[in-house]
């Protein structure tokens, strides 16, 4: 696989990782060690997708999305199995 679809999927799959983070520390899921370096990863991932999402190609943007959307519905789909 190349380097450049490893850092597409990267681009796309980090967000959602950072939004279950979110949702998990909203649900108190984590014990305060576990929460604390979750939360580091979490602000660690909006810098890098900030930094991504500084282009106005908006084809980078739709990209991104929709490849978290699929990433997203592969899991659902894991999850009913």
């Amino acid at each position: 696989m190349k380097n450049t679809t490893k850092l597409l999927a990267l681009c796309g799959i980090l967000p959602v990782l950072a939004d279950f983070i979110e949702d998990l520390n909203d649900n108190k899921i984590f014990t305060k060690q576990v929460k604390m370096k979750a939360n580091h990863l979490h602000e660690e991932i909006r810098k890098i997708d900030a930094k991504i999402m500084q282009t106005d190609d908006i084809r980078i943007h739709a990209q991104q999305v929709q490849i978290g959307n699929e990433f997203r519905n592969w899991l659902k789909s894991m999850e009913n199995n």
